[in-house]
């Protein structure tokens, strides 16, 4: 893969909340790997006790992360006449869960997001 890398001119950036393993990055970059794990546990009645939940005991957790098989190499050229890139104004709410915000050149992006979410309902009224 070849890139031709420029100059990026950004007129205005706004970025309200940065998170779990969310990047914002202004410039070039060779590469970026972000990975985030979560618990998310929401109970009626709070019933929790010490150490009660421990990423170990989920397979989610540890096994290997799924693959593309793969596939047709792909020849991929970019070229551009102009020098730079021309932003006027960027606003964004968030970059959360391993998500990116870069501007400028970049290498391999990889992100990773592994959530288990726990429902518990002790009343079996509740819904």
């Amino acid at each position: 893969m070849t890139l031709q890398c420029r100059n990026a001119n950004v007129g205005w950036l706004f970025v309200n909340t940065v998170s779990s393993a969310g990047i914002v990055q202004l410039g070039d970059g060779e590469g970026t790997t972000q990975k985030s794990k979560a618990l998310a546990v929401q109970s009626a009645i709070p019933t929790h006790e010490a150490d009660e939940f421990k990423f170990a005991a989920y397979p989610l957790y540890y096994l290997p992360k799924l693959s593309l098989k793969p596939c047709v190499p792909v020849t991929f050229r970019s070229r551009s006449p102009w020098p730079t890139i021309q932003i006027g104004s960027i606003r964004t709410l968030g970059v959360s869960s391993s998500s990116l915000l870069r501007i400028g050149c970049s290498g391999p992006v990889e992100g990773e997001n592994r959530i288990k979410d726990f429902r518990q309902f002790n009343n079996l009224n509740i819904r």
